[in-house]
């Protein structure tokens, strides 16, 4: 049975704990115990909001966010997330799926939007984690890397970048993003086949690194897997339109 969240109207079915990577630029480290605790939502009406204040933006900054259970069921069903994102000066959001019980696995699949420094440009990759040796935790390992378009939501005086897009987890071996609000001609869609099946129930993750990672808005669906013949039918020239690294 399909279901749907949002962190407005479902927060009793979020969770939130500290988020720590390593600062090397060759790996960074996930640490699988985390200690996850409620979201508390101030409600006062004073002007200066609580960064956990969900009627408002949801700051990520150095914290991780999930659902409290595996609700999803990737047997029959694809997962959607959709997002819209401030990030300001250098910072990542990363996307976990195929989490058991909110932990991370080899199985887990790991999507990443990242933003540089001081400049507009912004980044989607995808990746894998993997087992370090005589530790409890993972590195991430790149495996496909593009640059998103050029977009003029960039405030250079607050060095802050606006982003919507849609993530989707088909639970086969494939892994989709697709920008919304582009221009004509420039959205990208990226797509990652190199993940192994993984039809278990299981959870979602968001993470943030870095300067701000600010959510102005979370939905998190499963959906039809009927997304990657309408990714075929796509004109060329609208799908990886920048370098791939």
């Amino acid at each position: 049975m399909s279901q749907s969240f949002s962190v407005v109207d479902d927060i009793s079915k979020f969770q939130c704990a500290n988020f720590e990577l390593d600062d090397s630029e060759s790996i960074k480290t996930l640490m699988n115990s985390l200690s996850w605790e409620a979201i508390n939502i101030n409600n006062n009406n004073n002007d200066e909001k609580s960064e956990n204040d969900f009627n408002h933006n949801i700051i990520l900054k150095n914290k991780i966010i999930s659902l409290n259970d595996d609700y999803i069921a990737l047997r029959s069903l694809g997962l959607e997330v959709k997002l819209s994102l401030l990030m300001s000066g250098e910072s990542n959001l990363y996307i976990f799926t195929r989490c058991k019980q909110s932990e991370f696995s080899e199985s887990t699949a790991v999507c990443c939007i990242s933003k540089e420094l001081e400049s507009a440009r912004k980044f989607i990759s995808f990746s894998v984690l993997e087992k370090k040796d005589n530790d409890d935790g993972f590195s991430i390992r790149n495996l496909k890397k593009q640059e998103i378009p050029h977009q003029d939501n960039y405030i250079k005086t607050l060095d802050l970048s606006e982003i919507e897009f849609v993530f989707i987890d088909n639970g086969d071996n494939r892994c989709f993003v697709f920008l919304t609000k582009q221009e004509q001609n420039s959205n990208l869609l990226m797509l990652g086949d190199f993940y192994d099946p993984f039809l278990d129930k299981s959870n979602v993750m968001l993470g943030g690194s870095g300067d701000l990672i600010s959510i102005k808005k979370m939905e998190i669906k499963q959906t039809n897997r009927d997304f990657f013949v309408n990714y075929r039918n796509m004109n060329n020239e609208n799908i990886q339109c920048c370098n791939i690294f």
